[in-house]
C-alpha cells in the first residue's frame, strides 16, 4: 500500500512538473505576429529596466529582470507594437524574454555549448 501511495505522488510530481514546463515559452521567436497596441517611443541612454518597465505597463503584463543585466537603451520608434520593442531590445543586448502566464521574465541568453 505504501509503495502504491509513493508511486502516486511520484506521478503527481512529474505531470505537475511537465504541466509548469509546458506553459512557459520563448516570446521572441523568428515570424512572430504581434498583437499587442502599437506604440511610439523616443528615448536617450535609457536604462534597460525603466524601458522595460514602460513596456509591462504599456502590455498590462508583469516583469521580472535580474539586476545583473545592465544596459542602456537609445530608441526612435513610430507605431511599433510594444512585444516587438521588447524582443528587439532584447535581440540587441542578447537577452531573453520567458513568458510564464502573464509574467515575462528577462535574462541573458545561455551561450550555446561548445563542440
Amino acid at each position: 500500500m505504501m509503495t502504491h501511495m509513493r508511486t502516486v505522488v511520484a506521478i503527481l510530481v512529474l505531470s505537475s512538473a511537465t504541466t509548469a514546463a509546458a506553459e512557459e515559452r520563448e516570446m521572441c521567436v523568428k515570424n512572430a505576429k504581434w498583437r499587442g497596441p502599437a506604440i511610439d517611443l523616443d528615448v536617450k541612454a535609457a536604462d534597460i529596466h525603466d524601458v522595460y518597465r514602460l513596456l509591462s505597463d504599456t502590455g498590462r503584463v508583469n516583469i521580472v529582470i535580474p539586476d545583473d543585466v545592465k544596459a542602456k537603451v537609445t530608441l526612435r520608434l513610430k507605431r511599433v507594437p510594444w512585444q516587438q520593442v521588447a524582443c528587439t531590445i532584447a535581440a540587441v543586448h542578447k537577452l531573453t524574454i520567458t513568458i510564464d502566464g502573464n509574467v515575462l521574465m528577462v535574462s541573458r541568453r545561455q551561450a550555446a555549448p561548445a563542440r
